[in-house]
């Protein structure tokens, strides 16, 4: 068995796909892992995979045209999701696609446990994006920068990015996985990217404009105006909105 070690990203793990299937060992010779799981299994050949981006987007090229858009999202979604299977259960998903002549049909196969396991990935992380839609809150930095913080389990950080992009087109915003310790900054007008936060300049974060103070003073007062104390019922508003998103949300 030939095991190819690859990055826990989706350019990581669809660069695994590729660097797998172009080995030609067969889908029964190889295995597919993430780099942050540390067991080693014996009498396996471990392979290091470098991610490369141009044979990732050739993957995911070919998965939306053989596949289609619901397995491309599928994978996308999967990859969010912190489990060690998940790489080559995504593998095996794929295989299984391109072998058949209606591959779009792939990701209703149920019975098989890899593609039970990336549809049941797929509906975790696509729970938590659709949530952080609704409870994600943005202060206004000096300068008129939008800035949103956010402690997610799955990294939905590009599934919520393009929603944002296409809502906020002519804002300045940063949106901040402290987690992961990633951002996806969109300039005015312009295209959003995703990068890591260890050239932030922390200090400018700890400010806020006068406007935006004043208007998180009015959001509280509003909130706790149309509060009816006799119907405050805190258990069913935790089943609502969970106690963990509520560090980054201005009304608390």
């Amino acid at each position: 068995m030939t095991v190819f070690v690859c990055e826990d990203s989706l350019d990581g793990i669809l660069t695994g796909v590729y660097d797998a299937w172009d080995s030609r060992l067969g889908h029964s010779g190889v295995r597919l892992k993430t780099a942050d799981t540390d067991t080693y299994e014996l009498f396996c050949e471990y392979r290091e995979v470098a991610t490369d981006m141009e044979k990732a987007e050739k993957v995911l090229r070919t998965v939306l045209r053989r596949m289609g858009e619901e397995a491309r999202e599928a994978i996308c979604y999967a990859c969010a999701c912190p489990n060690p299977d998940k790489a080559d259960a995504i593998y095996r998903l794929i295989a299984r696609g391109l072998s058949m002549e209606d591959g779009t049909k792939a990701v209703h196969y149920l019975q098989d446990p890899s593609i039970a396991l990336v549809m049941k990935l797929r509906q975790k992380a696509w729970h938590e994006a659709h949530r952080m839609l609704g409870f994600l809150r943005f202060e206004e930095l000096p300068g008129g920068v939008l800035y949103a913080r956010m402690e997610p389990p799955y990294a939905v950080l590009p599934l919520i990015a393009p929603h944002f992009a296409d809502r906020f087109r002519q804002e300045n915003w940063i949106i901040h996985d402290l987690k992961r310790g990633l951002l996806a900054l969109h300039p005015a007008g312009g295209w959003w990217v995703l990068t890591d936060d260890r050239e932030l300049n922390q200090k400018f974060l700890t400010g806020r404009s006068e406007r935006e103070e004043e208007f998180q003073a009015l959001w509280k007062t509003f909130c706790q105006t149309i509060a009816i104390e006799e119907r405050r019922n805190p258990r069913c508003q935790q089943t609502l909105l969970p106690l963990r998103f509520r560090p980054h949300m201005n009304e608390f």
